[in-house]
Formats: structure tokens, C-alpha cells, sequence
């Protein structure tokens, strides 16, 4: 995938995982500025796609020693993941639609 693709993922990723999420409601109660927001979001946009360069562009060595050093942050007291139920929906919508080609 060219490094433009996954910039463009990157982003896709990261506004559909912030969209109505804690920073926009911070932000709408004025807690946060849109300066804050901006680079917060501008933060995360870099997080993951310099994540996903690594796992779908750079050597599997390369790949391997960012995860070997990510995982030492591994968040013991977080809950584990589970489907988003907004992404889902989305999902079975767009899985109903016509297709109608590239777009």
C-alpha cells in the first residue's frame, strides 16, 4: 500500500474512532479549545498511521521491534475491546448498498 493510501487510512481510522467521542463532548462544554482538539486529533492521525506504515509497509524486523516496544506499555487496567456497535451498524448499512463501481 503507498504511503498516500495509508495516510488517507490513517485518517478515515482515526475520525471515526474520535467522531462523538469524549474530545468532542470536552470540546462542546468548552473544557478543551479547538486549538486542543485540533492537536489532539492532529496526535492521533500520526499514532496510527505511523502504526500502520509499520505493519503493512516496513520489513516484517522493523515491524516486530515496534510492537516488542509498544507492548511494554500494555494497558493491564483497561477493559478489553469489544465491536463498537456504531462501526457495526455502519457496516451492515454499507453491506446493503448497491454497489455501483469505483467511486
Amino acid at each position: 500500500m503507498n504511503e498516500d493510501t495509508v495516510k488517507q487510512l490513517a485518517l478515515i481510522i482515526a475520525a471515526n474512532c474520535l467522531e462523538n467521542g469524549i474530545v468532542d463532548e470536552l470540546h462542546g462544554k468548552g473544557m478543551i479549545t479547538d486549538e486542543q482538539k485540533q492537536a489532539f486529533n492532529k496526535q492521533v492521525g500520526d499514532r496510527i498511521y505511523t502504526f500502520l506504515l509499520y505493519l503493512l509497509n516496513k520489513p516484517s524486523q522493523q515491524y516486530s521491534a515496534l510492537l516488542e516496544a509498544l507492548a511494554q506499555k500494555y494497558p493491564e487496567d483497561w477493559s478489553l475491546p469489544e465491536l463498537d456497535t456504531h462501526f457495526t451498524e455502519i457496516a451492515g448499512k454499507a453491506v446493503q448498498m448497491p454497489h455501483n463501481g469505483p467511486q
